[in-house]
């Protein structure tokens, strides 16, 4: 778990790209009082100000089902709140920060190719979420998990293809063998 120090740190580099704050108000949850205050509305005493008691594993494993409800139902503004959450909760967790530079630029099919790759880390069966219709509109018929972790576009648009799909890919196909 970060320190106190870093997570204040944090807040301010990234309260910049948050648009919506969805990612910086989870860093928030995590300071005690003293160093949340800064951030909180007025008014909110040390009584009032709770302090998030669970590890980001808990919240990301406990997430993870609704997270893929929201990808798999197309919900746009949903499906990307959901990966700003896990932005901040894989970083609070000692994460390098991958997905926030993956999510800035390759983000299609409502964030599953992340949800996958954090599934992995956290030993989530993302199987059992997935409705395996991978589509970045509605209306879009889609393809499957299996030609999406495969599509010769995504690994041109992601050079890190390997380290994200790849293994995912590889656990599906002798799955089905």
């Amino acid at each position: 778990m970060r320190t106190q120090e870093e997570i204040v740190a944090r807040i301010e580099s990234r309260k910049g790209n948050d648009f919506f704050g969805f990612e910086v108000d989870e860093y928030i949850l995590f300071l005690d009082y003293t160093h949340a205050k800064p951030y909180l509305e007025d008014g909110v005493t040390e009584n009032g100000w709770e302090q998030e008691n669970h590890t980001p594993i808990e919240i990301i494993i406990d997430y993870m089902p609704f997270a893929w409800e929201k990808a798999n139902n197309c919900r746009g503004m949903s499906a990307n709140r959901s990966i700003s959450h896990f932005i901040a909760w894989l970083w609070l967790d000692g994460d390098s920060g991958w997905l926030d530079k993956d999510y800035d630029n390759h983000y299609k099919y409502y964030g599953k190719p992340q949800l996958v790759k954090i599934c992995e880390k956290y030993g989530i069966d993302w199987h059992k979420l997935d409705d395996d219709r991978w589509a970045n509109s509605e209306s879009e018929k889609g393809i499957t998990a299996n030609q999406a972790l495969t599509s010769a576009k995504l690994r041109k648009e992601d050079k890190r293809w390997r380290l994200i799909c790849l293994p995912s890919f590889l656990k599906l196909r002798r799955r089905r063998s």
